[in-house]
């Protein structure tokens, strides 16, 4: 037995059945089963560090601007302007004190 005895071990990867149509397609256009297509994908995306896309970074404006709008969104939704949230935990204070 030589010293570079590969070790195998399952990887439990879950799939839809459009998700594994896609990937055994592709498996079939590269003559590769579908273990190896995807262990190579994995291994490829995994040492390129890239495991998911950046998203750009916003600007400050950019993020005032999101801020601003959120803002406005939230005061048309309560345009009595009353604390919701000092009212649910009254609500909540007054139904722990009845024991419920």
């Amino acid at each position: 037995m030589s010293s570079s005895t590969t070790l195998r071990k399952p990887l439990g990867i879950r799939a839809t059945p459009k998700e594994h149509k896609l990937i055994t397609q592709a498996a079939k256009r590269e003559h590769r089963s579908v273990n190896s297509f995807v262990l190579r994908a994995a291994l490829q995306a995994a040492e390129s560090g890239s495991q998911s896309p950046q998203k750009p970074k916003r600007s400050p404006e950019e993020v005032k601007a999101i801020l601003t709008a959120f803002r406005k969104t939230v005061q048309a939704a309560n345009p009595t302007h009353r604390d919701l949230l000092a009212e649910l935990i009254a609500e909540r204070r007054e139904a722990a004190a009845r024991g419920e």
